[in-house]
């Protein structure tokens, strides 16, 4: 009787971790300004796997210009950055964005944090999260 109990209350307690709320991002201001063009800088790279900061920027782009977007080519913003030093996405997101915009010319920046990236294996399952 014991385990039916430890089982339905481990059962209860799955389902309640499973209904959390997502957090909401206020998007006003982007939405306001219309940006046409997305300049994707270099994400940081917070995470163990070592490969994390260009496949998210890779992957990053795609949606943005399926929604309309104008996104500079990864490559040749890659090439301006490596030409004038600055080789690491730390350092490159440190540019101030005016500086950015007279060298771009975009209408927006998009500065990517990676703090999860890959998968981890459980006894039985596994989980691959990608958090920026």
């Amino acid at each position: 009787m014991n385990l039916l109990k430890l089982s339905a209350g481990l059962l209860a307690l799955a389902l309640l971790g499973g209904c959390v709320a997502p957090k909401t991002v206020d998007y006003s201001a982007f939405k306001q300004a219309r940006p046409k063009s997305i300049l994707v800088l270099p994400p940081i790279n917070e995470s163990p796997e070592v490969q994390a900061s260009y496949s998210l920027m890779s992957q990053v782009t795609y949606p943005l210009a399926e929604a309309g977007y104008y996104v500079l080519p990864i490559a040749l913003v890659d090439e301006t950055f490596r030409q004038n030093g600055l080789t690491t996405p730390t350092d490159i997101q440190g540019v101030a964005p005016g500086k950015l915009y007279e060298i771009f010319g975009a209408d927006s920046a998009l500065y990517i944090t990676v703090s999860e990236y890959g998968t981890k294996y459980m006894l039985i399952s596994s989980d691959t999260a990608v958090t920026a």
